[in-house]
């Protein structure tokens, strides 16, 4: 199985207790970064769009078993490749995101977000947007991307909440302990 696919709550349980875990989503502008994070830390859509300029971070805490919590730094990023290598550093997961309504966010995540995930690092594929029927980029196209890069897929929407708070993305319960990554991720 692919060192990207993770199983969150497992991976989150391997850190100790009150971690810092540190998350980064990546992927073109205008494919709801910022509005994925805010749906996430504050449980409501954020309606109005605007560019992030630089990068946006935010703490989330997030208890994943009964009395285990892991404190999430979560970042966001303008759509500049110039910056990213500055702020990646450290990072514990990726999350990739594109617009399903937008075919040309989708072909950059191959060739232009994916190269940036070191080798081990888990990652999610996120196909955002999903509440929108104008869609640009099928499930099945998705999946298979997720599957040639070997990483997990998640289709998710800030406007209706789907997919959001979602812990579990994939089981990874096969593969032997001193092999998994301790790592976390939203989805």
């Amino acid at each position: 199985m692919s060192p990207h696919v993770v199983t969150v709550t497992a991976m989150m349980t391997a850190r100790a207790p009150e971690r810092l875990s540190k998350v980064v989503l990546l992927g073109d502008t205008a494919v709801g970064k910022t509005t994925l994070l805010h749906r996430y830390i504050h449980d409501s859509f954020l309606p109005i769009t605007y560019v992030t300029v630089g990068v946006a971070c935010d703490y989330h805490s997030l208890e994943i078993e009964p009395g285990v919590h892991v404190n999430l730094q979560i970042w966001t990023q303008m759509d500049t490749r110039k910056m990213i290598q500055m702020y990646i550093s450290n990072t514990d997961g990726f999350l990739l995101v594109f617009d399903v309504t937008n075919r040309e966010s989708f072909e950059n995540i191959k060739n232009e977000w994916f190269p940036f995930v070191p080798e081990s690092s888990p990652c999610v594929l996120v196909g955002h947007k999903s509440e929108n029927e104008n869609r640009c980029v099928s499930r099945e196209e998705a999946e298979e991307l997720a599957k040639e890069l070997g990483v997990s897929y998640v289709e998710a929407s800030s406007v209706t909440g789907h997919n959001v708070k979602e812990r579990e993305v994939k089981s990874r319960e096969e593969q032997p302990k001193e092999e998994a990554r301790a790592s976390c991720l939203l989805m």
